[in-house]
């Protein structure tokens, strides 16, 4: 693969080589291959590997275990991590500083003896004080560099890939700008540069730009991986078409893709879509901003049930084969509470950002907003690409498409299920009947919370009632964000002023000390 072999031979050297992955396409497999041909082709080379979160860096870790010695890969936790030691995969402890789920300081032997470290990018900052020698490093790759703040991406970059103003390891970006970007906490930053990811700066500008006379991308500086293996052709299309200039082509194999053609359930069994029309209530807790649906907390688990008792065309599913999705917090934490009493624990409900990097064979979305001409976040188009991109065969989308429709890219979603006629019918089974009997049906412990219950009316509100209010700009958000560059500047002099005796534990006197940290 040119990807490959242009990252091994260092083809965009001193810049970044960007590997543009969009869902689907084998992007931390490509990883994963162009690090293992590093280790077998340059035995002289070490690999800094950096990622956004724990998950995508254990993730990728497991990867590596399948091309890499076990021995040859160091997998460097913070010390927080000690409180979810739980959730980590074995495998990847145990070539860790949690092996034996105990922390374990940085040690001289962790990192001169591994040929490859993987860290989050926030750990990054303890091997700069760890004072890594110059030039250690000849690779360093920041995976799912579209979610990081650009200041975070420096953080490898500035204290490890380069020395005294030169460039000295090979620098590799990897992500996908066209999905969500970095999380800011603060509305006023979000007009400021810490809501964009220095991937989304970099991509389709200058170097990185598209050719004119051939509309292609220039393969020694960056390559975008074309062929979806995840997903069926008519799940893909829409965010094909909207979001990539329909440059992604199908590859997934039918056996992973198309079982679900056919499927009596289906409004077009050639159409592996269900878009099911619901208009139900958005309810608000007292004490939260978030929202909630019942209604249609009660058509997602109508299309559980028939899954997991009848099958899809005589193929029968686990839990683990499901998933669910809410861009909603309580509407995430309601479902998990209707979810204890039918015993479906291993079913995945999780946010849109939860979700990101991952896949399943079915996808169920409840939207939740629904009476009202304000969409809210919902009309965040890199949020809709990830939640469309998710399922592999069959995606299921309850909400109001009367409510949907007041965003232009959700609009005409609707209207490429409805040319596909993948809209549910009112008067077909799915519908009322299976509501109502769900309802009659209902246990005490499936009802909403007693704060969000319909026998307090104080307590809960419609949210097509309170007007979406504009959040005002704050017009000082880049005076804030020049003090805090100025404040990490003079941290960052501090610290490389207070710390040479470190140095020199860590690096050249190993046999007295073995920890440096």
């Amino acid at each position: 693969m040119a990807a490959v072999r242009n990252i091994v031979n260092q083809s965009s050297f001193p810049a970044p080589y960007i590997l543009f992955g969009p869902p689907g396409t084998g992007k931390t497999s490509t990883l994963a291959e162009a690090i293992g041909q590093i280790y077998h082709q340059r035995p002289k080379e070490n690999v800094l590997v950096a990622a956004t979160s724990n998950f995508a860096a254990n993730e990728l870790t497991n990867r590596l275990l399948g091309v890499v010695p076990d021995d040859a890969i160091f997998r460097f936790f913070s010390k927080s991590c000690t409180r979810k030691v739980d959730e980590f995969d074995n495998e990847v402890l145990e070539v860790s500083n949690l092996n034996g789920r105990i922390y374990q300081r940085l040690c001289y032997e962790d990192i001169y003896q591994s040929r490859v470290v993987v860290c989050t990018l926030a750990t990054a900052g303890r091997l700069n004080q760890a004072r890594i020698a110059a030039k250690h490093f000849s690779y360093v790759f920041i995976d799912e560099c579209g979610s990081a703040k650009e200041i975070s991406a420096l953080i490898p970059i500035a204290g490890i890939a380069t020395f005294g103003g030169e460039v000295t390891a090979s620098v590799v970006l990897a992500g996908d700008p066209r999905q969500l970007g970095p999380v800011i906490m603060y509305d006023y930053l979000s007009h400021s540069s810490q809501s964009r990811s220095m991937l989304d700066r970099l991509i389709d500008h200058g170097l990185y730009a598209k050719s004119p006379e051939t509309g292609e991308y220039n393969r020694q500086v960056i390559t975008q991986l074309r062929d979806n293996f995840r997903s069926h052709t008519a799940i893909l299309q829409y965010s094909n078409k909207t979001f990539y200039e329909a440059r992604l082509r199908a590859k997934a194999s039918p056996e992973v893709s198309g079982w679900a053609l056919g499927w009596s359930v289906l409004p077009n069994q050639n159409f592996p879509i269900i878009f099911h029309p619901l208009v139900g209530k958005s309810l608000q807790d007292k004490n939260s901003t978030s929202l909630y649906n019942e209604v249609e907390a009660d058509q997602v688990m109508w299309y559980i049930r028939k899954i997991l008792a009848e099958g899809i065309n005589g193929r029968e599913f686990k839990q683990t084969d499901i998933g669910v999705i809410s861009p909603y917090a309580l509407q995430v934490a309601h479902l998990k509470s209707r979810f204890r009493e039918p015993k479906w624990a291993d079913i995945e409900i999780g946010s849109v950002e939860q979700y990101q990097g991952r896949e399943k064979p079915i996808i169920i979305v409840s939207t939740v907003r629904t009476r009202t001409k304000c969409v809210g976040f919902l009309s965040d188009v890199k949020r809709l690409n990830v939640t469309l991109t998710r399922a592999q065969a069959l995606m299921i989308i309850v909400g109001d498409p009367s409510t949907l429709g007041n965003d232009p890219h959700w609009k005409e979603f609707i209207k490429y299920c409805r040319v596909n006629r993948a809209l549910v019918k009112p008067t077909e089974p799915a519908v009322a009947p299976a509501n109502q009997a769900n309802k009659k049906k209902q246990k005490p412990k499936e009802n909403p919370p007693k704060q969000a219950a319909k026998k307090k009316p104080n307590v809960v509100k419609k949210v097509a009632s309170i007007p979406a209010k504009p959040v005002p700009v704050n017009n000082n958000a880049r005076k804030i964000e020049e003090a805090l560059s100025s404040q990490l500047a003079h941290s960052q002099h501090k610290l490389s002023t207070s710390a040479p005796e470190q140095k020199k534990l860590f690096v050249t006197e190993p046999k007295q000390s073995n920890c440096a940290l």
